[in-house]
């Protein structure tokens, strides 16, 4: 072979080896969400709190209280929190936002002094929970339907202010109509802050 040969082989297998050396490029892996806004993120772990607060505080009406009326409305509680809960943490799972699996410190202490109630003295701490609750609640989502940043979260929460608001409206009616009969005498009031 001829010197001239050489180099032509050389010249045309050096860029090869040299190529071959090279490490692919990575795949490039497609953007996650972009990150919540803070206030976003804090709405999504307080309405997720509240709503399963909600659904175990209405689980534990429907065994534990003495009016039907309580009663029911601990039901109507699961029956319209459970969905809800359902969508928000589709929403965070989407955004890549941690949603809470259990009700806040405050919430389970709630709980616990729900638990050690009984009769008419359930039904009435229960329901001032629910007006302090839901009060709270309604506030949250107020707030985030008008200043959110994320446009899925303020859709929800504007959409879920009537339900809270209606919630609201019926845990002051069975306060105010009386769960019971005389209900009120000498009961004092026991607030959820």
């Amino acid at each position: 072979m001829n010197r001239y040969a050489r180099w032509g082989i050389a010249l045309v297998i050096l860029p090869m080896a040299a190529c071959a050396n090279q490490s692919t490029p990575a795949p490039m892996t497609p953007p996650g969400p972009p990150p919540l806004a803070a206030a976003d993120a804090t709405f999504i772990q307080d309405a997720a709190q509240g709503g399963l607060a909600e659904v175990q505080a209405g689980q534990l009406a429907q065994s534990k209280a003495r009016s039907s009326r309580v009663k029911a409305y601990g039901a109507k509680m699961v029956a319209d929190h459970t969905p809800a809960n359902d969508q928000l943490k589709q929403i965070a799972t989407a955004k890549g936002a941690m949603v809470p699996t259990a009700p806040n410190d405050m919430q389970m202490q709630q709980m616990t002094a729900l638990q050690a109630d009984m009769g008419r003295k359930f039904d009435h701490d229960y329901i001032e929970d629910q007006i302090a609750g839901h009060t709270a609640m309604l506030q949250l989502f107020q707030t985030e339907a008008a200043s959110g940043t994320d446009p899925d979260l303020k859709k929800f929460a504007a959409d879920t202010v009537p339900v809270v608001q209606a919630h609201l409206d019926a845990a002051n009616a069975l306060e105010h109509g009386g769960m019971h009969k005389g209900m009120h005498k000498g009961m004092h009031h026991h607030t959820a802050s």
